[in-house]
């Protein structure tokens, strides 16, 4: 049984998990979660087939691999958001492995797919509250590609300067892969777990622990974060 306390290393469990490859929406293994507000799964296509729309935004991002939407080509370490509503071919070759997290949009931006570049220029953005923070406030920058789902589905590239932050919980589903530096991160359990550039995790709701980066930070981020009643 999945530990939901600890950051999930995502290559790792898509290696390791029962897990076959074949179409799209039936390779599928899913991932606990906190309500059915969201679904998280890897998925392992291989060949090519044909998506029917559906009523949700899904992140999708290549773990390995190769995976192409109509005239989108992902490669690993890359990631896109398809829209709601959007209907496509796809083809993936073997041993492909997908991370993807879909939430139910109602508000319909129209069919389409967001591609997320790690080259974009990014903006000055807020850091962590200083109460959070063990030291200096590190500089932040974020590049925004989308916010859905009444604001609750949201994604992008942020990056920031060397921090350390205390232990607090996690009130957000949030999936991470580094594009550089290094960051560690302990648990309420004192499990100190350590991931890299070329590393995608996930941190789940409900989940508590601490940031320590020692270098500059830059990474993909795909959150969900429910409204609060």
């Amino acid at each position: 049984m999945l530990d939901m306390q600890r950051a999930l290393d995502l290559k790792r469990l898509a290696a390791t998990c029962p897990l076959t490859d074949g179409d799209y929406k039936t390779a599928r293994y899913a991932l606990p979660v906190a309500d059915g507000a969201v679904q998280l799964e890897l998925v392992a296509p291989q060949g090519n087939g044909h998506a029917d729309a559906v009523d949700a935004d899904v992140f999708l991002f290549v773990l390995s691999g190769q995976f192409s939407i109509n005239d989108t080509t992902m490669m690993e370490g890359q990631g896109s958001k398809v829209n709601a509503g959007t209907a496509f071919d796809w083809s993936a070759t073997r041993g492909t492995r997908l991370f993807a997290m879909e939430v139910t949009e109602t508000e319909k931006s129209g069919p389409g797919v967001v591609a997320l570049d790690p080259t974009v220029v990014m903006s000055p953005s807020t850091p962590p509250p200083a109460e959070y923070l063990i030291g200096p406030t590190p500089a932040c920058q974020s590049a925004p590609a989308w916010r859905s789902c009444n604001g609750q589905f949201y994604g992008g590239i942020w990056s920031a300067t060397p921090y350390c932050r205390k232990k607090v919980p996690y009130v957000h589903d949030e999936f991470m892969y580094l594009l550089e530096g290094c960051v560690s991160f302990v648990n309420e359990s004192g499990e100190k777990q350590t991931f890299r550039a070329g590393d995608a995790f996930l941190i789940c709701r409900g989940a508590s622990c601490s940031w320590e980066s020692l270098e500059v930070v830059k990474k993909i981020y795909g959150i969900f974060r429910p409204i609060e009643p």
